[in-house]
């Protein structure tokens, strides 16, 4: 089970509350599958479409609950895209007529007198409008896994519809999108913090929970890779500038002899011969007192002054 249909499962187990949340799901179920068929002068049917079972049972539930109707559920073969099962709930026409009315999907200014996106006054209510958005992604939304990256899409038939979806998106500050795709629109969602906040507004908590857990492991496991590299980073840079001054060394002793520097400097420079891969702290701590990293640190930078005056030549 992909984590789209995972969340969808869990979208369709939980009941809708009220009658008005009720109209703003079905009204958007309704068009968004293309589920207003037009059968001549003032005749149509009305239908939805969906490819997942639990969502046919969620909206058949629904149905006879809210507005008294019961629908027949149909399963249908489909070979488009690999053999899929689609299921069909049809309306009794006898209830087509009311249904329109109710969900207010009349429009004289509409193809074939049907409106093209849900009527603002269906999901005025912020519960509506998160009904609808609950509804928008039963019926044709997707989400990518968590370990795969943050995508969240609902498809949509016309830009009306889109652009309402998009709308009630950034009514609740979600920093939504729309492009088109082919014969399509899509209402999009691209990074982690509006998914989770998308999914707690229709109700997917067991989803948001899974998407943070799986948040949390990404960011832990770039900030050990990240500290590995840097710790890969600074060790490369220890060895590489221990082997420089191990040379400054050797030239030193080549062209001057150890035994001639003054007795701090001759010590640091015997114990980095003896301890090359040692740190600096290491070092201080090998001299006789002690000094400090600091202290460590200036013995060497003048190791390597002299070594860069005898290659100039200069006495």
């Amino acid at each position: 089970m992909t984590f789209s249909e995972s969340v969808k499962n869990e979208l369709s187990n939980k009941e809708c509350a009220w009658d008005c949340c009720a109209r703003a799901e079905l009204a958007t179920a309704l068009l968004l599958s293309g589920g207003v068929a037009f059968r001549g002068f003032g005749k149509y049917g009305l239908s939805i479409s969906t490819e997942h079972m639990a969502a046919a049972k969620y909206y058949f539930g629904m149905i006879r609950h809210f507005f008294g109707v019961v629908c027949e559920i149909r399963t249908l073969k489909t070979t488009r895209l690999g053999e899929r099962t689609r299921y069909l709930l049809t309306f009794p026409d006898d209830s087509v007529d009311r249904m329109l009315t109710e969900l207010k999907l009349k429009d004289e200014n509409g193809l074939f007198g049907i409106t093209s996106a849900p009527k603002g006054e269906i999901y005025e209510k912020s519960c509506c409008a998160q009904a609808l958005l609950k509804s928008a992604f039963l019926t044709s939304g997707t989400l990518s896994s968590p370990e795969r990256g943050y995508d969240f899409s609902i498809t949509a038939g016309n830009e009306e519809i889109a652009g309402a979806i998009e709308g009630v998106m950034k009514g609740f500050d979600l920093n939504a999108g729309v492009s088109k795709r082919k014969a399509q629109y899509a209402v999009y969602l691209k990074n982690a913090e509006d998914i989770s906040e998308m999914l707690t507004r229709i109700g997917a908590h067991a989803a948001v929970l899974s998407l943070e857990n799986t948040r949390i492991l990404k960011e832990l496991r770039n900030n050990v890779n990240r500290l590995a590299n840097c710790d890969s980073n600074n060790i490369d840079r220890t060895v590489k500038t221990a082997q420089t001054q191990i040379e400054d060394i050797e030239f030193i002793d080549e062209h001057l002899g150890i035994e001639k520097l003054p007795p701090p400097i001759k010590e640091i420079a015997n114990l980095r011969l003896m301890e090359p891969n040692a740190s600096l702290v290491e070092l201080g701590e090998m001299c006789s007192p002690p000094i400090g990293k600091s202290g460590v640190n200036n013995r060497l930078r003048r190791l390597t002054e002299i070594a860069r005056t005898l290659r100039e030549g200069k006495p």
